[in-house]
């Protein structure tokens, strides 16, 4: 199956919101600021502070998992929506952290 020129954009999108912009500024947040994970299930999965190895492993576990969902529904019209959904997702939640970072003191 071949994606078209919208779906990898999507994708390239989601990536950089969700996986690179979330991945480094939580990192930063719970190693130089007297930030915790707000997430429940990372929380859960690894702690309220996350290293960064265990984190990016969950990061590309989670793209991983959603893109054979979106392998398994793309030739549907609900398709493009998953890579839309977690690019918004992506930039509310690192604007979250920069938030987070920016109202916290560094350790």
């Amino acid at each position: 199956m071949a994606l078209s020129m919208a779906e990898v954009g999507w994708w390239i999108a989601a990536v950089l919101a969700y996986g690179v912009g979330d991945y480094l500024t939580t990192v930063v947040a719970v190693r130089r600021y007297s930030v915790v994970e707000a997430n429940p299930a990372v929380t859960r999965l690894l702690s309220a502070q996350p290293g960064p190895v265990e984190f990016g492993a969950l990061k590309l576990a989670t793209l991983l998992l959603c893109y054979l969902g979106f392998l398994a529904i793309a030739d549907t019209a609900l398709g493009i929506w998953l890579p839309i959904a977690l690019t918004v997702l992506g930039v509310v939640v690192t604007l979250s952290n920069l938030r987070a970072i920016t109202n916290s003191r560094p350790d």
